[in-house]
């Protein structure tokens, strides 16, 4: 069969096409191939891996850009240690996740973010107060993304059985309602307890709490210096005439354990705070706002309600101990500019509102702070993100062993308060540095 000239071209052209169609074809990255792939990007965090790798699952679908970002929640037990240890061979994470609790410990490994973005200007007008934290010299140490406010929970039927309708709003409520709601056996022993302050070891958030009395008594508690971090606690507040602030607010959280107190209602005895909310047998609780759903599972009989952390009624100013979740890349990543992307990614409006609420916990960004309507938490929650604070503290086991051993020196009358606040500003200090 003779083949011209011109069927031979025709013929070249089609192959060439064809395989022009299949490198295309096995090349395909979908109609987004446009966008310049992130790259490997791995992320840890101590915040619960479901949600996470579900609203990176539908990030995806969307940007396929993001094909290799992945997320792994990681112990906040461990964590310190862990990232260490990946980064010394060469194995660490391109992007974390960490808390203002965590700050001062990773601050070292993480680079500085400077952007139009983490200008101080920008920061202050987008974020809520408590992301200044992250803010140093000319950028960020982080990309604010969640916070998690520390609320009262309060068991409704046992307040109502006082003749109270509604939630404590000032400390001193508290003090004087903690006698009703406390009920003691023959034995001497508590069967009921009205809140869990005083002791350390059995109340979950101890560490939020002490810091909260020390932050609405004016107390920054730490603060960065030429010469690095040191504790403020020694430092005075206000007009002090005898008793100081620190030693008025760390009275007030110990007065609860004290037997000789008509406010005792916990001791070292009862196993866990958060336990005993649960199953009925305490009516103050104060949790993060993120651990609703693990009361409601706990116990779905219970009848009980979120309310904003009391105040002293000597005071106008509302404060809240928070802890405010932020992106922040490290030294060694090996794809830094692939991690920032993922950062703004996971921190553009409509993806950290779903986020949020999945999380239980608010929008770092102001314009954010509207509730889902319908639901019968945020609008609680919400409002406490723009007067929670937070401090720059040293690791979260290394604060626990620092109050918890200034507990144990008052209580044990080894020391008086005063000392044990010195001491423990002292320690703060050289743990800081």
């Amino acid at each position: 069969m003779d083949i011209k000239p011109f069927q031979v071209i025709i013929m070249v052209v089609f192959g060439l096409a064809a395989l022009v169609g299949l490198f295309l074809f096995a090349n395909f990255q979908g109609f987004n191939s446009g966008v310049v792939p992130v790259g490997t990007v791995t992320i840890w965090g101590t915040l619960p891996e479901r949600p996470i790798q579900d609203a990176l699952a539908n990030l995806k679908q969307s940007h396929g850009e993001l094909a290799k970002v992945t997320y792994f929640e990681k112990s906040l037990d461990t964590f310190d240690t862990e990232l260490s240890d990946a980064i010394a061979s060469g194995r660490g994470p391109d992007l974390i996740i960490i808390s203002q609790e965590q700050l001062v410990s990773e601050q070292n490994k993480i680079k500085l973010i400077t952007s139009n973005a983490t200008s101080e200007r920008s920061f202050r007008d987008t974020y809520v107060p408590q992301s200044e934290l992250f803010l140093a010299g000319k950028g960020a140490y982080g990309i604010p993304f969640v916070l998690d406010p520390l609320m009262l929970y309060y068991n409704r039927t046992q307040l109502a059985s006082v003749g109270v309708a509604s939630a404590p709003a000032t400390w001193e409520a508290v003090a004087g309602l903690s006698p009703a709601l406390t009920r003691m056996n023959a034995s001497g022993g508590i069967d009921k307890s009205g809140v869990a302050f005083g002791t350390y070891q059995n109340i979950e958030n101890a560490r939020a709490v002490l810091s909260l009395f020390l932050l609405q008594a004016g107390y920054s508690l730490s603060e960065r210096t030429t010469d690095g971090f040191q504790g403020t606690l020694t430092r005075p507040v206000g007009q002090n005439f005898g008793t100081t602030p620190a030693v008025s607010a760390v009275g007030y959280y110990l007065q609860f354990a004290n037997p000789s107190k008509t406010s005792y209602s916990w001791n070292a005895v009862i196993p866990s705070a958060r336990q005993a909310f649960v199953a009925g047998d305490l009516g103050l609780y104060f949790g993060f706002a993120s651990e609703e759903p693990v009361i409601t599972a706990g116990n779905p009989n219970l009848d009980f309600d979120m309310a904003p952390v009391p105040h002293p009624a000597t005071s106008e100013m509302r404060v809240t101990y928070g802890r405010l979740y932020a992106f922040a890349i490290p030294k060694a990543s090996a794809n830094a500019t692939g991690a920032e992307r993922v950062a703004m990614q996971f921190t553009a409006r409509d993806v950290v509102s779903m986020l949020a609420h999945s999380l239980n916990m608010a929008p770092a960004q102001r314009a954010l702070l509207t509730p889902a309507q319908g639901d019968l938490f945020e609008p609680v929650y919400f409002p406490q993100a723009l007067v929670s604070r937070g401090w720059l503290s040293p690791a979260p086991a290394e604060t626990d062993s620092l109050f918890a051993t200034m507990v144990s020196s008052i209580t044990s009358g080894r020391q008086s308060a005063s000392d044990a606040i010195s001491t423990l500003d002292q320690a703060l200090t050289a743990t800081l540095r």
